[in-house]
């Protein structure tokens, strides 16, 4: 029996790459709490009196960061918003029953809302009109994780207000965060590089802080703790990600070779991206512009935002069409 690195007396059950420990049940669980509140302390990211709302999918992610951030902020002070994003084969009614009674046990109200409703475009609707639009148009089409993350920002930010909660919590995990900060040093964007640091500023009024309690902790580690506590989630992934491949996807690719030949070189990119970020945060804080055609905020130096300028260019088919 192999006896876990940390207590010395139980057996372990996990192998911890990036430390090189064996790790029991109860000290792996232990860990991960750990570190999900280390990460909240240090950025400040969540205090006892915080109205909060998470995005919960019925993912991994949204579970461990539902139930450990009920350990943290009163119950009654957090929200799940689940979004149903229209994706034929994905979107499942009974993985929502299943997070509504999750919620329900440990005292969370949940929402459950349709993107097409409130955006009046699915993800699958949207891909439909705006290949069209591509093709007519020879442009590059963009791929569905572009409207489905701005979407999905805009409705949690939209309930937020709408509930007066001052964060969104969402479930990114360790390799969620550093495939974006790396798929934002290959573009180049010093401005969304510098967003993504838990210490930036919202810029707007109309901006609730995004935080994410899980930016420290490993996908197969999230996983397990998943595995570990019987949770329910879904277990496979969105059809767009294996029929149209984003430089997400190629990022996260060469992550996952790195990480298996040196074990823990995502944990040291975060830490050295965090330190070395927190140099160029835009201080002080900068007013936002406000799109024209919406009201939402938008990024400086644009009179409309990428939402409004991605349904505009749909509406142009949708014109020709009918």
């Amino acid at each position: 029996m192999v006896i876990c690195s940390v207590c010395g007396k139980n057996q372990a059950i996990f192998f911890q790459k990036h430390s090189g420990r064996r790790l029991c049940r109860e000290c792996f669980i232990n860990d991960i709490r750990y570190r999900v509140k280390e990460q909240i302390s240090r950025y400040s990211m969540i205090s006892s009196g915080d109205r909060v709302v998470v995005g919960v999918s019925g993912g991994k992610d949204s579970y461990v960061v539902l139930h450990i951030l009920s350990e943290i902020v009163n119950p009654n002070n957090i929200i799940g918003v689940m979004i149903d994003e229209g994706i034929a084969g994905y979107t499942r009614e009974d993985m929502y029953i299943a997070v509504r009674k999750f919620c329900s046990d440990i005292g969370v109200d949940c929402i459950y809302v349709s993107m097409e409703k409130i955006l009046g475009f699915s993800v699958d609707r949207f891909m439909k009109f705006y290949l069209e639009y591509a093709k007519e148009n020879n442009v590059y089409s963009i791929s569905a994780c572009t409207y489905c993350g701005i979407a999905r920002r805009r409705i949690l930010n939209m309930y937020a207000r709408e509930l007066k909660a001052n964060k969104v919590v969402t479930g990114h995990n360790l390799d969620d965060e550093i495939q974006t900060y790396i798929i934002n040093i290959i573009r180049g964007d010093v401005m969304r590089l510098a967003q993504l640091h838990p210490l930036s500023e919202t810029h707007s009024d109309k901006l609730v802080k995004r935080v994410k309690p899980l930016r420290s902790i490993y996908e197969y580690e999230s996983t397990y703790y998943a595995y570990l506590l019987g949770y329910t989630f879904q277990e496979y992934e969105c059809p767009y990600i294996v029929t149209r491949p984003t430089l997400r996807t190629k990022v996260r690719d060469v992550l996952i070779e790195l990480e298996k030949l040196y074990p823990g070189v995502q944990l040291k990119l975060l830490e050295f991206l965090d330190n070395t970020i927190a140099n160029i945060l835009v201080k002080p804080r900068i007013a936002l512009p406000t799109c024209k055609i919406c009201g939402e905020p938008t990024s400086p130096n644009r009179s409309i935002c990428k939402f409004c300028e991605l349904v505009e260019d749909i509406k142009k088919i949708l014109h020709k069409l009918y």
